[in-house]
């Protein structure tokens, strides 16, 4: 198992909502930071599970732990955007 799957492994389970309650307000801070340190290097499908669990917890957190989500998301879906778009660029300019 690579580094990348244990740590997905271990932030998938904590991102449960379950498991999420259970946790200090400092270690759903950490795992947040985790989740957002591992979608840089994710393929798609294992990013699109986290932002899933991401967007579950939003409604179930407060306060700078419902911001942090908040922008976590925000910059995913910038950064997917992003690759769109210079993938339709792409397509634009081999068609033409």
């Amino acid at each position: 198992m690579s580094e990348y799957q244990w740590k997905l492994t271990i932030v998938e389970r904590n991102l449960l909502l379950a498991n999420w309650r259970k946790l200090m307000p400092e270690a759903q801070e950490r795992i947040l930071q985790e989740a957002e340190e591992l979608m840089k290097d994710l393929p798609l499908a294992d990013r699109e599970r986290l932002l899933i669990s991401l967007e579950t917890l939003q409604c179930h957190t407060q306060g700078g732990l419902q911001q942090m989500i908040q922008q976590i998301l925000s910059s995913q879906l910038s950064l997917m955007e992003n690759k769109l778009s210079l993938y339709d660029n792409r397509q634009v300019l081999v068609t033409s």
